[in-house]
């Protein structure tokens, strides 16, 4: 019998009289990290390896990192309103850096290390940029190339100290430091003043999104607007009833460069004192967990899901190990459906042995034991709180963790809304639905009577498109709500994306076929790993078709089925080999085919006609981000693949 549900999942306990003074006593997202050195100077703020050993600095010796460079960019003429850019991959360089150009009173702008010349040289002139910060010389390159076609840049900063410039306005750190430094010494409260300067009107940063089509849009983000967003990761863990504190360890892998990592993880963290583990990168992650132990973890779904597949492919390799697991996962489901409400939601906060008569009680201490345990030890074995973003955590996978009792969270929000703007509370989970509205800061939530889309509006969403009246009449309505370009639906407070907006497929029927429903039902599936869905202004729907190829060797190894393995390319994915592109042999062999085959069918027994799949194409290779073809979230860039496969996509209409 299901637990009778509450009134309301809206918090309705104490207020947080801390996080409600926030907004309105600290004036710029400077002013809160100053406020954070004030009361945690001596406290860890970044954890990060050098060499073959980590490093922590306390937020004192963080804030000496920010004054160097926001002292080093006076130096160099930088004002109040000035724009700079930073890019690098995610490590504590780019936090110094960041600060120190808000310090600066700059808008500090991102640029991804992957971005190709075009987008560099549009969204560097779009936005005014004047000084770029890279990594290392492989970036510097790249800012060279088109430097000519950057006319208002005049200074490039390399954060790498042993690279040797020929060039005048080419610096590395350490010399914009001692640029800093001699500046302090002629101005010694000049740098004070202009941060203090600040408020919450005043430009934080300009980020660009990267959408799946068309031109990017700059979406100017307030101290405001971040700081909002900021309130709101530590109210919703508030009200979730796991509040953050400063003993608490984030764990960073994401790009920076995004604001996801940037706001809802770090800014987030030094707003509450927190300690930043900076983990080195996707091919090591598994140990990053090992050494940087973290209380909080933010993941794409599909890394979320690649670690679960690898983790349950090494306990399952043996026929005992397999047996156990699934057993163990069996009674993680049964003891998840004695703690869901009438409405389908579930307290992940309380104990889940709570309801359980004394035989599955015992069966369930018994799989914590031998099986969640060795799972959530994956992650160093303290997370109490995680999140997934980028695109909804599939229903199994989300039910496999919170079987185990694993506090894997999602969450919802745009570049426009300066991340997270409906994000779900550990005490109230349900499956494929966010968080209850206004579960943020100071926002509002509501759906466009005529269509369903998702409006927005509040302290972390965007007034305009930055240069760009064009795009800001579409996007915002006269009363100054955003349009999300999301449909949705709304449930007992409860927040569900259906789809999005303008990647609903008309067939040339008539019929409208969303693409995002096909494609959710092939997560998880052991034979297609990617699949991007067809059929607009089409006679009916079609498919491209990535194989699961590690799943599939497997297979034919077993069945004796030889395949060329000189043709084999295998990369380092998310920590973990992965191969990524056959030969045609494989890609095109009839057993390969008939798993594909037998994998759509399957699907198509759940559509209706007109939204099954007609036709589809087996693809040799993985969509990567390397060719441009996912986003920094890994989502498929539909524009950038019908391009490298538009004579694919022909014939499935021939």
């Amino acid at each position: 019998m299901a637990i009778k549900a509450p009134e309301t999942y809206v918090y309705r306990g104490p207020p947080n009289d801390l996080l409600d003074n926030f907004m309105r006593d600290v004036p710029s997202t400077v002013h809160m990290f100053y406020n954070t050195v004030k009361y945690c100077g001596h406290r860890p703020a970044q954890k990060y390896k050098i060499g073959d050993r980590y490093e922590t600095l306390t937020y004192r010796e963080f804030a000496e990192r920010v004054e160097n460079f926001g002292q080093g960019f006076m130096a160099l003429g930088l004002e109040k309103g000035d724009r700079i850019s930073i890019m690098a991959p995610t490590n504590p360089i780019w936090d110094w850096c960041d600060y120190g150009g808000r310090a600066a009173g700059c808008s500090v702008n991102t640029l991804y290390p992957d971005d190709t010349s075009e987008t560099i040289i549009y969204t560097t002139n779009h936005s005014g940029v004047k000084c770029i910060c890279v990594q290392n010389q492989d970036l510097l390159e790249k800012i060279l190339k088109v430097w000519d076609d950057l006319p208002q840049v005049k200074h490039i900063i390399i954060f790498d100290n042993d690279y040797i410039s020929d060039k005048e306005n080419v610096l590395t750190m350490q010399q914009l430091w001692d640029l800093g430094e001699a500046y302090k010494a002629k101005n010694p409260k000049a740098y004070t003043a202009r941060w203090q300067s600040l408020t919450q009107d005043d430009l934080c940063t300009i980020l660009y999104t990267s959408g799946t089509t068309g031109q990017q849009k700059g979406c100017p983000l307030t101290h405001k607007n971040v700081l909002s967003s900021t309130l709101g990761v530590s109210q919703v863990a508030y009200w979730g009833g796991t509040p953050f504190t400063y003993d608490d360890v984030v764990f960073s892998i994401l790009p920076t460069s995004h604001n996801w990592n940037r706001i809802d993880n770090h800014s987030a963290c030094i707003s509450y004192g927190g300690l930043i583990g900076y983990a080195q990168g996707p091919r090591t992650i598994l140990q990053d967990f090992q050494e940087i132990k973290p209380t909080f973890v933010m993941l794409v779904a599909r890394l979320w899901d690649r670690i679960w597949n690898g983790v349950a492919a090494a306990l399952c390799s043996t026929p005992e190990g397999k047996n156990k697991f699934e057993w163990a996962i069996n009674i993680g489901r049964k003891v998840l459906e004695t703690r869901i409400d009438e409405n389908g939601v579930i307290d992940l906060t309380t104990d889940p042995t709570l309801y359980l008569d004394e035989t599955l009680k015992e069966e369930f201490l018994r799989a914590d034991k031998e099986v969640f345990s060795v799972i959530r030890g994956v992650f160093g074995g303290r997370v109490n709180k995680a999140y997934s973003g980028g695109a909804l955590l599939p229903a199994d996978l989300q039910k496999n963790y919170w079987g185990m009792n694993f506090p894997l969270l999602d969450g919802w929000g745009l570049t426009e809304t300066a991340s997270g703007i409906n994000m779900v509370q550990a005490r109230c989970v349900r499956i494929g639905w966010e968080g209850p509205q206004m579960a943020g800061s100071n926002t509002e939530v509501m759906l466009d009577p005529d269509d369903n889309e998702i409006l927005v509006r509040g302290d972390s969403v965007i007034k305009e498109y930055y240069n760009n009246p064009e795009d800001t009449a579409v996007s915002f309505t006269k009363d100054g709500w955003f349009r999300t370009g999301d449909i949705g639906e709304i449930d007992h407070g409860f927040l569900r994306i259906i789809d999005r907006k303008k990647a609903i497929i008309v067939l040339d029927t008539g019929k409208n076929v969303s693409p995002a429903y096909i494609e959710m039902k092939f997560t998880n599936n052991p034979v297609v790993e990617q699949i991007l869905v067809l059929g607009d202004n089409r006679k009916y729907i079609s498919a491209l078709i990535v194989p699961s190829y590690d799943n599939i060797m497997q297979l034919f190894r077993q069945k004796n089925i030889a395949f060329d393995e000189s043709k084999l390319v295998y990369a380092t994915i998310n920590g973990m080999e992965t191969c990524v592109e056959v030969g045609e042999d494989l890609a095109y062999h009839p057993e390969t085919y008939k798993l594909v085959d037998e994998a759509i069918k399957r699907v198509n027994e759940d559509l209706a006609d007109y939204a099954a799949i007609k036709r589809f194409k087996i693809i040799p290779r993985k969509f990567t981000e390397e060719r441009g073809e996912l986003t920094p979230t890994l989502k498929i860039k539909n524009r950038v693949v019908f391009a490298n496969y538009a004579k694919e996509i022909e014939e499935l209409y021939e």
